[in-house]
């Protein structure tokens, strides 16, 4: 579904800002092409995925933010008015107790610990829909770096 929101003056600048950044690593994933040896494999691919990403997403968000007719401005809101402020504060401090628990717990305790949390903070989630999407993104994560990659995730004292 397309938002139209005319006379967003900053998603418009962003759009702009991500369309030339995308078009500067579309030229460095060309400039690169010229030392690979396939043409789809080397070092010019993933610039090239992405100055392709930043070209088509900011042209999405510059058709969305393009000055249409001159309408009312919105109300403004706002910065974390009442509720979100504390949801805000319960983040950071969240954040800060995961760091100290990835030490003693380990990774995958401390994940699945903080995933609940943050589940259920910023996506009012109920507590057994976090614990089921928590226990899905700490499996996810396993399954990716430490079966597939082989990289170990860090130890805590206690596991």
């Amino acid at each position: 579904m397309l938002v139209k929101r005319p006379h967003n003056r900053a998603d418009w600048i962003g759009a702009l800002i991500c369309m030339v950044i995308g078009v500067m690593i579309s030229l460095e994933a060309y400039r690169l092409q010229a030392y690979a040896q396939y043409m789809f494999a080397g070092d010019h691919t993933l610039p090239a995925i992405l100055g392709f990403f930043f070209v088509m997403l900011g042209g999405v968000l510059l058709v969305q933010s393009y000055p249409g007719k001159a309408q009312a401005a919105p109300p403004r809101q706002t910065f974390a008015p009442g509720y979100e402020g504390t949801r805000v504060l319960y983040a950071w401090l969240s954040l800060l107790l995961y760091a100290w628990l990835i030490g003693v717990l380990g990774y995958l305790l401390a994940t699945a610990l903080a995933s609940v949390v943050f589940f259920m903070l910023i996506g009012s989630y109920r507590w057994y829909v976090a614990v089921f999407y928590s226990l899905l993104l700490t499996g996810a994560m396993y399954t990716v770096f430490v079966l597939w990659l082989q990289l170990p995730f860090p130890g805590g004292v206690l596991w």
